[in-house]
């Protein structure tokens, strides 16, 4: 009987450190979520291929010793992205995983071959930039705690992705911004006339973020570090630009009052 219940307090003890591992091991874990975004280009329909998303976490010591890159394939029905549409609040889950929590210092998103846009209703192949496998590289820099949660977002900007050759051919030159959604804030606002296309900037002392109006004359802007901002409107050559200043916190939403151009005068 002694022998029994020594072996039962053995397997307790065993069943408790197991346990108590198990829980340390997952204390250091973080989530991590990886978007994609656009920012709109002058094209309506642009279609990419999106295989998945790599990202570079901390090591086993939690620094970039002993890291290696993480594999996040996109699951879909199709791989096919029709990235035009990525604008204003939408998004697009790519991948989520755990990871060991400390520093994530790159993220790599991975493309195929089927790149494409349409216009006047063709389709036109885009042809790869030289550099477009170093350019689908981004460094970033998230301290991924354990137990949080972490969006990343990817930045597709299109209209300055989306160039012409000098042979005429269009090229997919990818501009890519990575930012962590916690630690950066989100600009919001509309224009009127709705219709009317207007170039939207963002200026720092260190930082441009551009985008365009959408169809219903809104803009959003997101991943916009904390500081003080000048927002200045390029109207079309009817309307007067507008220029005002802004100044935005880590974490927050800011809307901004509806704009309205003003014509030039005669």
């Amino acid at each position: 009987m002694r022998k029994i219940t020594h072996l039962i307090l053995g397997v307790t003890i065993l069943s408790g450190l197991l346990m108590a591992c198990d829980n340390a091991a997952s204390e250091n874990r973080s989530l991590v979520n990886i978007l994609l975004v656009d920012a709109p280009g002058d094209f309506e329909q642009v279609w990419i291929e999106v295989l998945g998303v790599e990202i570079l976490p901390a090591g086993s010591r939690g620094s970039a010793e002993n890291a290696s890159w993480i594999h996040l394939p996109y699951q879909a029905a199709s791989n096919m992205v029709r990235i035009s549409d990525l604008v204003n609040e939408e998004r697009l889950l790519i991948g989520r995983t755990e990871i060991q929590s400390g520093m994530v210092s790159k993220i790599r998103l991975l493309l195929g071959n089927e790149l494409y846009l349409i216009q006047d209703e063709i389709r036109i192949d885009l042809d790869k930039d030289s550099d477009f496998e170093n350019k689908l590289e981004i460094d970033i820099n998230v301290n991924a705690l354990p137990g949080n949660s972490y969006d990343i977002y990817l930045d597709f900007d299109l209209a300055r992705s989306v160039v012409r050759s000098s042979g005429g051919n269009y090229q997919l030159d990818p501009r890519i911004r990575a930012f962590e959604s916690g630690v950066t804030a989100v600009i919001r606002g509309s224009i009127l006339p709705r219709n009317v296309n207007s170039h939207v900037y963002v200026r720092s002392d260190t930082d441009t973020l551009t985008t365009l109006t959408g169809s219903n004359g809104g803009f959003y802007l997101q991943g916009i570090p904390p500081n003080d901002y000048q927002i200045t409107i390029y109207a079309p050559e009817i309307y007067k630009d507008t220029a005002f200043n802004v100044s935005v916190q880590a974490d927050t939403l800011l809307t901004v009052p509806t704009i309205t151009l003003r014509p030039q005068l005669p």
